[in-house]
Formats: structure tokens, sequence, C-alpha cells
């Protein structure tokens, strides 16, 4: 699949993973409306890309993501069509949907800021290994203003109701260490990047249709009650016992290999 036509994003697809950053590092990787854009769309061509099994977000410079771009004045450009669909009824906000909305792992390598929108983009990750360098702030009260982008729908999940609502009103930092600590981040690691790319590759060759329900499951997890989720994930099993790639996982064990999965 092509990712050539993107302004704003670096994409690599290589061994079953898809990794990409926000290319406006001189900005802290500020998102100006074309990015919001382009990540929304990014999200919707990993999801049906079938070279990506695994998706890896990393940046460079001191910002993952400082949220909106508030200084910038660009023109949209009449030439270039938005990749996405600007009357989408949840606007650039949707990109606190574009990775939960893609079936295979998605993982955030971090050491440096993540602001505002660039903070709610961040917590819809599955998976996030953070440097001693990363800051996390809410910043929406600092402009007099209310959460978007997801923020309120990840972020108590991540660190719970009181302690979400306590970032979101003082807008305070939370450093790398305090991020592992309450949540925000699965590891605390000297090289992000490193870390997410090796588990990346760990998962890329796994079964895919096992994460995919792994993922589902735990989504829906988030408004049913004990009796839906159990059914639900009868309704991942029952799905998943006539594909090939159970029959592969049994034969390896007995066989004492590693298992080659195709993801049927």
């Amino acid at each position: 699949m092509d990712y050539s036509d993107f302004q704003d994003l670096v994409v690599e697809v290589s061994d079953g993973i898809g990794h990409f950053r926000i290319n406006r590092d001189e900005k802290l990787n500020a998102l100006r409306n074309p990015t919001f854009w382009e990540l929304i769309e990014l999200g919707r061509r990993f999801q049906v890309d079938p070279d990506v099994r695994v998706v890896v977000a990393s940046h460079e410079g001191r910002g993952f993501c400082s949220g909106a771009d508030l200084t910038d004045t660009t023109p949209p450009d009449p030439n270039r069509p938005l990749p996405a669909h600007p009357r989408d009824r949840l606007g650039i906000s949707r990109i606190g949907t574009a990775m939960p909305s893609i079936d295979k792992p998605t993982i955030a390598a971090i050491n440096g800021v993540c602001a505002g929108a660039g903070f709610a983009f961040a917590s819809s990750f599955d998976i996030r290994y953070i440097g001693p360098e990363t800051r996390f702030i809410t910043v929406f009260a600092r402009r007099a203003l209310s959460p978007d982008c997801g923020l309120t729908y990840w972020l108590p999940r991540l660190v719970g109701p009181a302690k979400a609502l306590e970032l979101l009103y003082t807008s305070r930092e939370v450093h790398a260490e305090e991020a592992v600590r309450i949540g925000l981040g699965n590891e605390l690691v000297d090289d992000p990047l490193a870390k997410a790319m090796e588990v990346a590759r760990e998962l890329a060759v796994g079964p895919p249709l096992s994460y995919m329900w792994s993922k589902r499951e735990i989504q829906h997890s988030y408004g049913a009650d004990i009796e839906a989720q159990i059914e639900y994930e009868w309704t991942g099993q029952a799905t998943l016992r006539g594909g090939t790639d159970i029959v592969e996982g049994r034969a390896a064990f007995v066989e004492r290999r590693a298992p080659v999965f195709t993801g049927n």
C-alpha cells in the first residue's frame, strides 16, 4: 500500500511492522489541520494493509506530539484534497479512534512532550513505552478549553477517574516515573523506540486473529456487564476455532517448534 502522499507523516512498512512518526519536529510535532486528517487516514490504511501486523509510532526531537498547532496559518491547498473526510461528525477529534480502530497491536514509543490532543492520541495506543524525557500535560484548562480527541475516554481508563480529573483540572506536568506509576506508560526505558521495535518484531510473527479478538474483547468490556462480556469472549472463541492458526499452534506445541501463523 502506498503511503507517499502524506505531507506531515513519515511512514515505513517492513517485516510486518507499520512504523510512523509526525514529521514536524520543529513544532514539537504539533498537529495542524491536515495532520489530524492524515493520522485518521493512516489508521484506515493500516487497518486494511495485509503487510501491517503491528503498528509503532515514534517521534523526532523533544515532542511526541505537543497538541494542536495554534500558530499554524497555512491555507488549505485546493489542489490537494484531504485524505479523510472533513464532514465526519467527529471532525479532527476522530484521531482518538484512529489507533483503536485498527484490529492490530499498536505501540507508542515516547520520549518527549505529549500535550493536549497529543496526550489524547498517545493515550489511545494499546501499549506505551516511555523514556526519561517524557512529559504528559493535559493543557486544556490552561487555555480555558474542554478536553477533546477522546482524552476523557482513554485517560480515566488508564489512571482512574479521580486522577484523570486532577490532571485535567491542574494541567500539571506528569514526568516519566510518575507516568509509569499511575498507568500512563507501560514501562520506563532508556530507548523507547528500541523497546517498541523489539516487542513489535515479536508480535509481527504472532497470531493476528488472536490479537484482534483480544483487542476487541477489551474494548467491548468498557460497556458490558460480566455476563455480556463472557458471551462476547465465546463469540471470539467460536470464530477462531475453525481457523488454521489454531491447528498450527497446537501442532507447533506438540512438535516443539516455533509456530508459523498466517492470520487464518
